[in-house]
């Protein structure tokens, strides 16, 4: 097959819809002839990843196609849609592309399918517009403490969810990443018909072998507290900080790390405001694809707060590499976790529990052990990339065979 995987996240890696690309394009470019149509992006201190150095990621197994910039977290979108709308036709055209594979809640060919839908495209919803503002609201914060891409989805919701549901109309194909994000659409869209492929992750990169107690910006003389992800709202993070004041005032000997891009000083103020030494934290920034299995790995505790969730990738890989997982229970994070069996559950939105949480595990080395043995199983057992991969090339044999006949 020659199959087009539309990527306006990718490497370097900005969240979970790139994992995802990332993940599928490793497997199927095993098999099949994989083209990413992707662009340029620009992380923390501008650096961009060559042509070269993505190709070399991959053993120059796919094929690339940059046609646009992003220089910030909303904006870029727009321009790589109208980018989609000139440069795609001919790529797919010189190509002879079979499957056109895109994403919810980017819709990088919205323009191409609001004119005219094709049987071939098949679309991937990680999240919905209502989530977002869902998750954005639910954190509490201050409007101008929001990043700019939750200020412009809460400004532009009407217009951006009108463009959602008429591209998921005129969706042919759809996969959910989780049954919570599959019954959403069914109560709140009407849409029947759904494939649901959980995410699935690289268990052989992502790995408790990994760890290497000399990672730079990590004190581990000290059990590590984890959370990777944007800085934004609906991450949660400002009720982390608000769970660190009541650990670090019970115990010394933790740490705590943030692994991710834009961690700016309306953070830094933050942890000031709440009290927080800064020697018992530390910014990692952004953290490249294939170094974070050891950032993983030699952390205790990986924590995710977030208001709302489909499938996350982050909770995958830290399972994988042998981290103790504490994520809220929203979305489809219990589709991940069995709470107390491979990973702790809490209650959205409330610090103290998260905080009990947290001191439980430091307090409990042999239940800590427990929980990342059990989740690594599970991670081999349901969530790889090659189970993810190969249940997504059978939809497009499936859809490519019903063309034939």
């Amino acid at each position: 097959m020659n199959i087009a995987l539309i990527a306006p996240e990718f490497l370097p890696n900005w969240g979970g819809a790139g994992t995802y690309t990332i993940e599928l394009a490793k497997y199927l470019s095993k098999k099949h002839n994989v083209h990413v149509i992707s662009l340029r992006r620009k992380i923390d201190n501008g650096s961009v990843y060559s042509d070269e150095k993505i190709l070399d990621f991959f053993d120059n197994k796919i094929h690339l196609h940059i046609i646009s910039d992003a220089n910030d977290t909303f904006l870029y979108n727009a321009a790589f849609q109208y980018s989609c709308f000139k440069r795609l036709p001919k790529i797919c055209r010189d190509n002879k592309i079979d499957i056109i594979h895109a994403d919810v809640p980017h819709m990088s060919d919205v323009i191409l399918r609001l004119i005219k839908s094709n049987k071939n495209m098949v679309t991937t919803v990680h999240t919905v517009i209502e989530g977002h503002k869902q998750g954005i609201l639910a954190s509490g914060l201050d409007f101008q403490n929001m990043d700019a891409s939750e200020r412009y989805t809460l400004g532009l919701f009407p217009i951006l969810k009108l463009i959602q549901t008429l591209y998921l109309k005129r969706s042919p194909t759809i996969i959910t990443v989780s049954n919570w994000m599959k019954r959403l659409l069914e109560q709140n869209y009407g849409i029947k018909g759904i494939n649901m492929i959980h995410n699935g992750i690289d268990h052989e990169l992502f790995s408790p072998e990994k760890k290497n107690h000399a990672v730079e910006g990590l004190d581990t003389n000290k059990p590590v507290v984890l959370f990777s992800g944007r800085f934004i709202a609906l991450k949660g993070i400002n009720i982390l900080i608000k769970a660190m004041r009541q650990v670090i005032s019970e115990t010394k000997d933790v740490h705590f790390a943030f692994a991710g891009p834009e961690a700016n000083m309306k953070w830094v103020r933050m942890f000031e405001h709440e009290g927080i030494p800064s020697h018992r934290y530390s910014f990692l920034g952004y953290i490249p694809h294939a170094e974070m299995p050891e950032i993983y790995s030699n952390s205790s505790i990986f924590v995710l707060p977030s208001l709302i969730e489909s499938f996350p990738f982050s909770i995958l890989e830290a399972m994988s590499s042998g981290s103790a997982v504490i994520a809220s229970n929203v979305g489809g994070v219990p589709e991940i976790i069995d709470d107390e069996v491979d990973g702790l559950l809490v209650q959205p939105g409330n610090p103290e529990i998260l905080a009990k949480k947290i001191l439980y595990l430091l307090d409990n080395e042999s239940e800590t052990k427990k929980l990342s043995k059990n989740a690594r199983e599970k991670i081999l057992r349901e969530f790889t990339s090659e189970i993810m991969s190969n249940r997504t090339e059978k939809i497009y044999e499936q859809i490519l065979k019903e063309e034939i006949i």
